[in-house]
């Protein structure tokens, strides 16, 4: 009867940690700022995932001049993000939240590397993939560039809501 009761309770917990990680990313869903980013595709399928498309952003690229921090590899950062005519672009990088004002939003992200070549430091967020309906991703690829629509909540945590060719 013990022995029971404690598969019983693992199996409530295993449930309830899936819940919260489906949660979170629903909050950033109905809650998040809306975000017009332009997005290049980076490949389209993989033999074991399907087809997928990754994705690369403006912002995922920072300049060196804008970090006055060394040693940022692996590190979180928070990229504040400006609304253009368009779309939006990053604005700053800190490594505590920034103040908002005005409509700015910011995205939490880490730093993965430092490009000698192009001076700038390669930031990843998590919306770097996104998967696709069978068949979708050659005429993605092909597209060259097109629209990823992100939601963003007050934590920073980023969500692909969809993408749209132009």
């Amino acid at each position: 009867m013990k022995r029971s009761y404690k598969t019983g309770i693992i199996i409530i917990l295993q449930v309830l940690f899936l819940f919260a990680m489906i949660g979170v990313r629903y909050y950033t869903l109905s809650a998040g700022a809306p975000v017009l980013l332009k997005a290049a595709p980076v490949d389209p399928w993989d033999m074991f995932r399907g087809e997928y498309v990754m994705l690369e952003y403006d912002i995922n690229w920072i300049k060196n001049e804008n970090l006055n921090i060394e040693d940022l590899q692996k590190k979180d950062v928070y990229v504040l993000l400006e609304k253009g005519e368009k779309y939006w672009h990053a604005a700053g990088v800190y490594v505590d939240k920034p103040d908002l004002a005005g409509p700015r939003v910011f995205v939490k992200g880490r730093v993965g590397y430092f490009d000698e070549f192009k001076e700038q430091y390669h930031v990843s967020y998590g919306i770097e993939s996104y998967y696709v309906e069978e068949g979708t991703g050659m005429s993605l690829q092909q597209a060259g560039g097109f629209d990823a629509r992100i939601r963003i909540d007050r934590f920073g945590n980023a969500v692909i809501e969809g993408i749209v060719v132009p």
